[in-house]
């Protein structure tokens, strides 16, 4: 066998000056006349290292989610839901869909009693985070309501953490403080009303249980694959509600095609699509980049009530909106991150 030097001996074969390759000749004479020289493959590498640091699946997993809000509006206006049948019909269609895709990947199953309590304290509080959200995107705001759920949650989180080293850092209270005159900005806006209140309020208990779930999901828990444990409490979360609604029943459905389609967008395109990406991109990248491109949600979901449903944030909603933002940016930035 030889080798690409020379024969079996390892001898290097002297080469005649005929034998340079066509790429290489055509790269020295473009260097001869003064032509950029071009090289594919390190747009290729740049490509293929992109890919490999996850930032493209976080990306297209914020965006994604940043579209639930506005196809839980449209599944409410096409059947004349409650916001507890939007947030069942979400949690069913995304849970089915992520245990399908964790049997197809071949990923573990549940073990163990403590991967089981987890999973039913994940279905609690997703329970109350949809129900909450898709209430308070009912009330009034779409852009309101996500900015306020997504952007308290990690200043949420932070003062628990705050709470738990019983110390409260020079960091913690700044964080806090842009937090609320974000907050305070977006309630205070003019063209508000007196109905942002209750958005408002509605969006804090949404934030106040997604912080919940990131705490319970911050450290690994044996036997417990987080597709597997995301799709799973997310069918449990469903069938509660669907038994809630069944025992409660409020006015019929009212089936249409729009409305499936809108279910299917819902639970596979703004649920199921983003957490198999999210958590794909988490395995190569840090939590403060996650965290980062998560701001894409909140980003994308404003955008949307603006083009699509007409809403004005003003000003100092504006203002405020990137505020509550940039505590989400500092609580995500650690020193050690940093590093």
């Amino acid at each position: 066998m030889t080798t690409a030097y020379g024969s079996a001996r390892g001898r290097p074969r002297r080469r005649g000056p005929g034998s340079l390759g066509s790429a290489r000749r055509i790269r020295l004479h473009r260097s001869l006349e003064g032509q950029p020289v071009t090289q594919p493959d390190t747009i290729a590498r740049q490509g293929a290292s992109l890919l490999a640091s996850g930032a493209p699946l976080l990306a297209g997993a914020g965006v994604l989610w940043g579209g639930a809000g506005a196809a839980g509006r449209m599944v409410a206006a096409s059947g004349q839901l409650s916001s507890l049948e939007v947030a069942a019909g979400r949690a069913l269609i995304g849970g089915v869909a992520l245990v399908l895709a964790a049997w197809l990947l071949r990923r573990p199953w549940l073990r163990g009693r403590r991967a089981v309590r987890h999973v039913v304290a994940m279905a609690l509080l997703t329970i109350a985070y949809q129900t909450t959200y898709f209430a308070a995107v009912a009330a009034g705001s779409l852009s309101i309501a996500t900015l306020v759920a997504l952007g308290s949650a990690p200043v949420f989180v932070t003062i628990v953490h705050a709470v738990q080293r019983r110390r409260l850092e020079a960091r913690s209270v700044a964080i806090l403080a842009l937090a609320l005159v974000g907050l305070g900005l977006l309630v205070g806006r003019p063209e508000g009303g007196e109905g942002v209140w209750t958005v408002v309020g509605l969006a804090l208990g949404s934030g106040v249980a997604f912080a919940a779930i990131t705490l319970i999901n911050a450290d690994a828990v044996p036997g417990s694959d987080h597709i597997t444990g995301t799709g799973v409490a997310f069918v449990l979360a469903g069938a509660v509600m669907v038994v809630v609604l069944l025992i409660a029943p409020g006015p019929s459905i009212q089936w249409s095609g729009p409305l499936v389609g809108w279910l299917v967008v819902l639970g596979l395109l703004c649920t199921a699509a983003p957490y198999g990406l999210y958590f794909t991109g988490l395995l190569r990248a840090s939590a403060p980049v996650a965290a980062l491109f998560a701001l894409l949600e909140p980003v994308t979901s404003t955008l949307i009530a603006v083009a699509a449903f007409g809403e004005r944030l003003g000003v100092l909603g504006w203002v405020g909106g990137a505020l509550l933002l940039g505590a989400v940016v500092a609580s995500s930035w650690t020193p050690k991150a940093a590093s």
